[in-house]
């Protein structure tokens, strides 16, 4: 009696919660959009700051015979040099990720204002549903709209781990691979040390360079997880970790040049995106569990629905 009025409430429940999800990812975006402008501007001022001590240096004649003189000159203006292209590496990957959150936030408002009517359709359809339904049978109603709105609240909520854990996967994928890649930087870096030479130092800079490369990317991917997370309930130590995960690549970018070539700087990058594997595992751990329930939720009152329905 009611097969295409419940087809058609079910769409438009379902574009009820798909246009409340997307209300929170913009939330979440404009947030981290709002940060990154803050950090950009930070990163213009010390980069201004970094040029002008450079140049500054290159300016002080007579400071730089003495420095000459002491054998000190290359080395102070290699680090000096050094601490521009760092800054300027930071700023370049926080350019990268305003970019693609403003491309994230644009597509999130286009879909989201083809979903702008479905609440007004919904209450249409519903209270069309309502009528009938209160005509044929009050209780049956009110007992099947129970069963909707349980259903309904379980499929958002399930819709919400599997895009979070989609997201999870995607930033595993990447810290896997540059951890392949430390790993061979790591053992080239012990040939270099025993006496390698050239081609030894040249393939530990090219692993380098490939690592560094992915942990660009993981940085994209961790805003996105950190924002398909929004909305789902983890416990306080999870949301701690998850609220550190954007900071990831400044960590990473910190002494980049000034020690890259040491092999305790190798060392110390992998124990960092170990640690930060782990934190992703401990998250995608949690999910999974909150799936499985969630999974099982949805069968159990879809089964008690269709028994009320046949024994109705």
């Amino acid at each position: 009696m009611f097969e295409e009025l419940n087809s058609k409430l079910e769409q438009s429940r379902q574009n009820i919660g798909k246009y409340q999800r997307l209300g929170n990812k913009l939330t979440d975006y404009r947030k981290q959009l709002n940060e990154l402008e803050d950090k950009k501007s930070n990163l213009l001022t010390e980069l201004k700051k970094e040029e002008r001590d450079y140049d500054n240096l290159l300016k002080k004649s007579l400071n730089n015979l003495f420095l000459e003189m002491l054998g000190k000159m290359e080395a102070r203006e290699q680090k000096e040099y050094q601490d521009v292209i760092a800054v300027k590496l930071k700023l370049e990957e926080t350019e990268t990720q305003l970019m693609n959150l403003k491309t994230s936030i644009h597509q999130l408002e286009e879909e989201r204002a083809s979903l702008y009517s479905c609440e007004r359709e919904y209450e249409e359809l519903y209270q069309l549903k309502y009528r009938q339904l209160s005509e044929s049978n009050a209780e049956y109603a009110k007992r099947l709209q129970t069963f909707e709105e349980q259903l309904q609240s379980i499929k958002c909520n399930l819709a919400e781990i599997r895009e979070a854990e989609a997201a999870g996967r995607a930033v595993l994928s990447k810290i896997e691979l540059a951890e392949e890649k430390l790993d061979s930087a790591h053992g080239w870096g012990t040939w270099d040390i025993l006496g390698g030479g050239l081609i030894s130092d040249v393939m530990k800079h090219s692993y380098l360079d490939d690592a560094q490369e992915a942990v660009n990317s993981i940085q994209t991917l961790l805003h996105h997880f950190h924002t398909e997370l929004a909305d789902i309930k983890l416990d306080e130590n999870l949301s701690v970790q998850i609220n550190g995960f954007t900071k990831f690549a400044d960590f990473f970018f910190d002494g980049l040049f000034s020690d890259w070539a040491v092999q305790s700087k190798i060392n110390s990058s992998i124990e960092d995106i170990t640690r930060l594997h782990s934190s992703v595992d401990r998250v995608m751990d949690k999910l999974n569990t909150l799936r499985k329930t969630a999974e099982g939720d949805l069968t159990r009152t879809e089964e008690q629905r269709k028994n009320f329905i046949e024994n109705s």
